[in-house]
């Protein structure tokens, strides 16, 4: 592992999230870059190094200015690093299918957080929509991630 290649997947994933995430959205709901770099990272290397990116990336996501309440992306994705930090090397230990699961059960634990803190006027008023948003911005990061594991399967060692 070098930390070279960690902090220029994570400028460039940034860069892509700033650049390109707009132009994806559908409505307001926009795929998460960041969250499939901290997973990808977070199985390959553990905990430690999730963490670590997690937080780093969502700082520099709040500071470019596309978040609503700031230290939500931090927390949010720092708790994704450690979550998925658990499934490193585990892939030959238990069932694919259960490996699978577990990623996504992150991936919408996640966005539950985040959803719960940027649509808590929703959570309030109407249920129906605030699970729609909800449901909208997990599948729609969950496709970019099973379309991105026909490249680079997400259990690869490395």
């Amino acid at each position: 592992m070098k930390w070279t290649d960690i902090f220029v997947s994570i400028f460039l994933i940034w860069l892509i999230q700033l650049l390109f995430a707009d132009l994806l959205s559908i409505g307001t709901i926009r795929p998460d870059f960041p969250l499939i770099l901290i997973l990808y990272l977070s199985i390959m290397y553990g905990r430690f190094i999730g963490i670590l990116c997690g937080f780093l990336l969502g700082l520099l996501v709040d500071l470019s200015g596309t978040a609503l309440f700031f230290g939500l992306l931090p927390l949010t994705y720092s708790i994704t690093g450690y979550l998925a930090g658990n499934l490193k090397d585990t892939y030959n230990k238990i069932s694919p299918l259960l490996f699978s699961l577990s990623w996504v059960s992150i991936i919408l634990f996640q966005f539950f957080i985040f959803c719960i803190v940027q649509y808590q006027y929703l959570w309030v008023t109407n249920k129906n929509i605030f699970f729609g948003k909800l449901f909208g911005t997990c599948i729609y990061t969950i496709a970019f991630v099973t379309i991105l594991q026909f490249l680079y399967p997400i259990h690869r060692n490395n």
